[in-house]
This record gives structure tokens, C-alpha cells and sequence, in this order.
């Protein structure tokens, strides 16, 4: 999935991007969406003590004056972090949907994507709200579609 836009929306201050968004249109008014997560199994075997720490901390906790990571920071925040510019392995979910939010196929697997963007919440934010700025057209659509979904809740 290298060659499809694919982006990161974190907060501002964020040091590892564990999940990314991709779309591309597929057909007129019919859309590819992909919810992409950091492979850390691929690095991180079951039974090694670097699993059972991990296992052990569950997540990793953020404090006001630093980060108590689940896993070494070389991990989360270069190798498994989905940064823009480099190929990162990913589990993912891929859905075809159209334009009035119906999901007309799914597939869930192991990827290989490539981030174009990392965006923060503000940034993204702000091209939803000015509806202009770095891949607007798929922030728009994606924001769209969003919508539609949660009225179907």
C-alpha cells in the first residue's frame, strides 16, 4: 500500500505515530479506506522478556513531564512509528465504501504503507474547518464520511 495517500493525526506533541489513515478512490462516488497500526509483533516475539515487560505495562503512560513507554523508545518511536516518508509494516483494515457511507467490501491484513503527512489534531482541524490545506480533498472526504457512519449509529 506504499503508492496510496496515506497520513498520521496525532497531537502536537506526539513522539510515536502508531496508526494512519490511507484513501483512494477506487471508482466514481466508491472509496478504498485503510486504517493502517504499527506491526510491533513483527520486532517483538511472544515469550521475549522485552513482550512480557510490554504485556506487564499494558500501554504506555503519559505524565506531564514525560512518558513511561510500553516498549524501548528506539521501538515506538523510530522503528514501529509510523513516520512520513519511510515504509512501515502495519496490520490493516481496508474498507470499500461509498458515497453514502455503505461498506460494500472489507479485508483485514498485514501491509506494508507509506506515510505522506503527519498531521496534529489542530492541522487537521483547521483544513476541515477552512476546507483547504495539505490533502484537503481526503480529510474532507474522510470527515464526510465520518459523518454519515455516525448518523447510521
Amino acid at each position: 500500500m506504499r503508492n496510496i495517500t496515506t497520513f498520521t493525526i496525532d497531537p502536537v506533541d506526539a513522539k510515536d505515530f502508531d496508526d494512519a489513515l490511507s484513501v483512494q478512490e477506487i471508482e466514481e462516488n466508491k472509496w478504498e479506506i485503510g486504517i493502517h497500526i504499527a506491526d510491533v509483533s513483527h520486532y517483538l516475539r511472544q515469550g521475549m522478556s522485552m513482550d512480557e515487560e510490554a504485556f506487564e505495562r499494558g500501554t504506555s503512560v503519559y505524565l506531564v513531564d514525560r512518558v513511561i513507554p510500553m516498549l524501548p523508545e528506539k521501538l515506538s518511536n523510530h522503528v514501529c512509528s509510523l513516520r512520513p516518508n519511510e515504509d512501515k509494516l502495519c496490520y490493516s483494515a481496508i474498507f470499500h465504501i461509498d458515497a453514502d457511507a455503505n461498506v460494500l467490501d472489507e479485508w483485514f491484513g498485514r501491509t506494508v504503507i507509506h506515510s505522506d503527512k503527519r498531521f496534529s489534531y489542530e492541522e487537521a482541524q483547521e483544513v476541515i474547518e477552512n476546507k483547504e490545506g495539505p490533502l484537503s480533498k481526503e480529510i474532507l472526504l474522510l470527515d464526510t464520511l465520518a459523518k454519515k457512519l455516525r448518523r447510521k449509529i
